[in-house]
């Protein structure tokens, strides 16, 4: 049977969007590869034709998942740049829809504690996801430290209200990084 000529790029793609979606959802390690391509509704016999190994796959969906958040982060937030950027950025990630959104949120706040148990080669992909996202915070004017910081805020806000069981807590840990991302960005 003759396969399209972009077949094996779509099935690759769907591959990644599943496992982004289950790492996410469940976690890295709570995921083997048989619940990953059972996600994708593919057999597990054809993951290796694509990915290397499961850390690799890893690696990719990091990538993979960080630039479909991004491209959902810019639509909701129009045509902003800059200083009104970082801000709407700040609102729109530290918000009730984004912590209940975890297998379609930000991949750097459902995966940090797991990527750093990884290898240097997700490691490294995650570095790069972060910079990224320090730098965009950056061209609103902040230094890349405060800009750093920011992101630090806002991962690490919005882990912690996934993490708690009461919604009132989890609201205030949300306002709290809010406010306090807010007077980051008035200080830039």
């Amino acid at each position: 049977m003759r396969y399209p000529a972009d077949h094996k790029a779509k099935t690759r793609a769907r591959i990644l969007e599943a496992a982004g979606r289950l790492f996410r959802r469940r976690g890295y390690h709570a995921s083997g590869v048989d619940a990953v391509m059972n996600e994708a509704g593919l057999t597990p016999g054809g993951f290796y034709a694509h990915f290397g190994s499961k850390e690799a796959l890893l690696a990719d969906a990091l990538e993979h998942a960080a630039g479909a958040t991004a491209a959902g982060v810019d639509a909701t937030l129009g045509g902003l740049n800059g200083r009104a950027w970082a801000e709407g950025f700040v609102a729109y990630y530290l918000s009730e829809s984004h912590r209940a959104a975890v297998e379609d949120g930000c991949p750097l706040a459902a995966l940090a504690s797991e990527v750093a148990h990884a290898g240097d080669p997700v490691r490294r992909t995650f570095e790069s996801l972060l910079l990224r996202l320090a730098d965009r915070l950056a061209e609103g004017g902040l230094d890349r430290g405060r800009a750093l910081a920011i992101v630090a805020l806002c991962v690490g806000g919005l882990g912690l209200a996934r993490s708690v069981h009461d919604d009132e807590l989890a609201g205030r840990i949300l306002q709290a990084s809010r406010d306090l991302a807010g007077v980051a960005l008035e200080r830039g």
